[in-house]
């Protein structure tokens, strides 16, 4: 699975966003992660090296709007304002929601810089475990009404719904979300007790774009409206290098450079999961043929699952000819590998469908790699996430 954290940190990272959700400018430098999960060791690495290039981190929050309900994340601190998020001064009390995206729990609440100024934090839970936490470094003292985020992210999150979110002043009774594709989704506002303002969110589907953001007053006059610029990735019109391969499931994949390598998985032409591979991802520049995938903090690793929905799929070292998902009932399934046929070397690929669950971390699985010979060359543990 392509967790949501490791998506928007890379999009900030990169010059092009690979696949991360759209922020809004002024968000920390600062980024805090952590996980049970292999490659979200990678993320943690990502957020602990690449701080510097991180201008806009990512925000997330809940959605109970009238029209659909949902919730989203975000990570940073605040290194222009002072402290860290640790040590910033929570200003009430804090609202924790269900992440649509992710489901999985999100908690947005205020908080005080040694400054004096008024920031807006959340801490953010993904699927596979992991899990960040981070304040804006942009005050909200004198704002009507802000844009902190979404969850959109690239593939597309496999819930088909993205959570928009921000601050509003109490003048402010209605928030709805402008769809390019026609008409408006209605959102909700929440004010946490003791919160200085209150925090909307707007929950829309995944596959349509919000193109402003429209906050009303009492008697239904426009106080602000926020125009929001479409997100840039390369990858979602990018052409594969060389031929695609077709997997089972359904699933066909490529090879796109957007400059990076990348293997992107797709499902009825739809992208459904990305394994990196350049620069200082996987493979060839990390490990090479026959020796260990490198992860980013330059440890040895076996395996990079992603998953959606019933598909599972992801790289694998080259001596792996078999992997398994073994259930805690212990029941399993398996996939068999295949090499490389863009001859970049340093992995085989696999991929595979299970009809046990639609979120694999919630309720835990070992992924087991065997040999030629059937035997067992390494496993991952994987603990419930819910």
């Amino acid at each position: 699975m392509t967790d949501p954290l490791e998506s928007r940190l890379r999009a900030k990272l990169g010059h092009a966003a690979t696949r991360a959700p759209q922020a809004p400018p002024g968000f920390s430098t600062e980024v805090v992660s952590r996980s049970r999960r292999r490659t979200m060791h990678r993320n943690a690495l990502v957020a602990g090296i690449c701080v510097v290039a991180i201008a806009a981190p990512i925000t997330v929050i809940a959605t109970h709007g009238t029209d659909e309900r949902g919730d989203v994340a975000t990570v940073a601190t605040e290194p222009a304002l002072g402290n860290p998020v640790w040590n910033t001064t929570p200003i009430g009390k804090r609202l924790t929601i269900d992440n649509p995206s992710e489901k999985r729990p999100i908690t947005f609440w205020y908080a005080r810089t040694t400054s004096g100024a008024t920031v807006f934090c959340q801490e953010y839970k993904s699927r596979s475990g992991g899990g960040s936490k981070f304040c804006s470094d942009k005050p909200i003292d004198g704002e009507e009404a802000t844009d902190q985020g979404s969850t959109q992210s690239f593939p597309l999150p496999a819930t088909g719904k993205v959570l928009h979110y921000g601050t509003a002043q109490a003048k402010v009774v209605r928030v709805a979300a402008v769809l390019k594709e026609g008409g408006r989704v209605t959102g909700t506002l929440q004010t946490p007790q003791g919160a200085p303002q209150a925090i909307w969110t707007v929950t829309v589907p995944a596959d349509k774009t919000v193109t402003a953001l429209e906050f009303a007053g009492g008697g239904g006059e426009t106080i602000k409206r926020i125009e929001r610029q479409p997100m840039v990735l390369p990858e979602a019109d990018a052409k594969p290098v060389g031929r695609t391969v077709e997997m089972p499931g359904k699933l066909d994949v490529g090879l796109y450079e957007t400059p990076d390598k990348n293997l992107i998985w797709k499902l009825d032409g739809q992208a459904v999961g990305v394994n990196g591979l350049s620069p200082g991802m996987a493979v060839i520049e990390r490990g090479g043929p026959d020796r260990a995938l490198i992860d980013m903090d330059g440890k040895p690793m076996k395996v990079e699952l992603r998953e959606h929905k019933e598909h599972w799929f992801g790289i694998t070292s080259t001596k792996t000819a078999r992997v398994a998902l073994v259930f805690k009932d212990g029941t399993s399934v398996s996939a068999d590998t295949r090499p490389d046929p863009w001859k970049v070397g340093g992995f085989r690929m696999f991929a595979g469908t299970q009809q046990r669950t639609d979120d694999l971390y919630a309720e835990g699985f070992k992924i087991v790699g065997y040999g030629k010979d059937g035997t067992e060359l390494w496993h991952e543990n994987h603990e419930p996430t819910r």
